[in-house]
């Protein structure tokens, strides 16, 4: 093992006067251990012979103790096994003795600070970005408390205007003009698609919040609710919705699987060819989970299309109908949350059933 004179004579032939060295030396890793807790040192080489302590346990031991600073080993050793395990030990550099020089130590301990400067830069980083996220959650906190309060209130007025216009639409239709009525209808239609779209916003904010308390769901209500907010595209389609007579209990969140039977239901009216025909489903299936499914008889969906259906900016057909939904993507999202599964079962030509699960609820 080279003494502290050699390795002071390597360092001063390699740096010349350009950098102040101090060296100190330490015989034992307890000792060693001790003065690295109590100064700051650039550098620490080890010598892998200490008589106290294993090589791997010095390493190990100091790394504990002084974790930002560089170590290099010096080491007699041939073993590559051993070599790779000093290695993974997390040991800036490995020099072999006898090939020691001045050059090749102050190129070690060259890189070996490097090293730290780079550690030391990227913890200031990451230390500045937890603050700018912290900052910026704070910030979204607020965004949503404000965009919350913004949609209830804008959701309330819209209510009384909707309310207004309904009011003179059913009690003075046969005092005024057919252009008139359909002007009021067209105000209920669109504020009826107004608080849909709000709600859909309220949704999605939900959503990225986190995780949802889950609950039995009367699925019934929840598919009627949904309905209801279809009601003037299932007139305007002529469509036909058939019902099952009961509906298993199952888990989840109500508002979000509204929007589910929402988006199924919107996509088979839209979808489901002329004077669409829905058939909504359900059956327990035996791992415990309870499957709904919304059938159409529409043109159907290739399998190329059927493995795109799910995921983020997919639209398949023409623009025929204006998007007011979530999404397929979001419907994913909203039914995972739940544990659930979503998928599709489709032939061009032979209509579409998507379907989705839910946890059964215990009796």
């Amino acid at each position: 093992m080279p003494n502290v004179h050699r390795i002071r004579s390597y360092l001063t032939e390699a740096v010349g006067s350009t950098y102040a060295l101090e060296i100190q030396e330490a015989s034992r890793l307890d000792t060693a251990r001790a003065a690295v807790l109590a100064n700051t040192f650039d550098v620490i080489l080890l010598n892998p012979h200490l008589p106290d302590a294993a090589i791997i346990t010095a390493v190990s031991e100091m790394r504990t103790a002084v974790p930002a600073t560089p170590i290099i080993i010096l080491t007699t050793l041939d073993e590559p096994d051993h070599i790779q395990q000093i290695i993974q030990t997390g040991v800036q550099n490995l020099l072999r003795i006898e090939e020691l020089d001045g050059p090749h130590l102050h190129r070690a301990i060259f890189l070996a600070l490097e090293w730290k400067k780079m550690l030391a830069d990227q913890r200031q980083i990451t230390a500045e970005l937890k603050q700018k996220a912290a900052k910026l959650e704070a910030r979204n906190v607020a965004l949503d408390e404000f965009a919350s309060t913004l949609a209830h209130q804008i959701q309330g007025l819209l209510s009384q205007m909707v309310g207004y216009a309904s009011y003179l639409e059913m009690h003075y239709a046969a005092d005024t003009n057919p252009d008139v009525q359909q002007s009021l209808t067209r105000i209920v239609e669109s504020g009826h698609k107004m608080d849909n779209i709000i709600t859909e916003m309220l949704l999605l904010a939900s959503i990225r919040s986190g995780e949802i308390q889950v609950y039995p769901l009367d699925m019934g209500r929840v598919v009627n609710e949904a309905q209801k907010r279809l009601r003037y595209l299932i007139r305007e389609r002529q469509a036909e919705i058939i019902m099952p007579d009961s509906w298993p209990t199952a888990l989840g969140h109500a508002p979000w699987i509204e929007e589910v039977w929402l988006n199924y239901m919107g996509n088979g009216l839209k979808y489901g060819g002329d004077q669409p025909r829905l058939e909504l489903g359900a059956a327990v299936q035996d791992n415990g989970m309870a499957r709904f499914w919304v059938k159409d008889y529409g043109i159907g969906i290739t399998p190329a299309d059927q493995l795109r259906l799910f995921k983020p900016h997919t639209r398949l057909r023409p623009r025929r109908f204006k998007g007011e939904g979530l999404g397929l993507s979001i419907v994913k999202r909203i039914v995972v949350k739940c544990g659930g599964e979503v998928g599709v079962i489709s032939e061009a030509g032979q209509g579409s059933t998507f379907w989705f699960t839910l946890p059964e609820a215990e009796s």
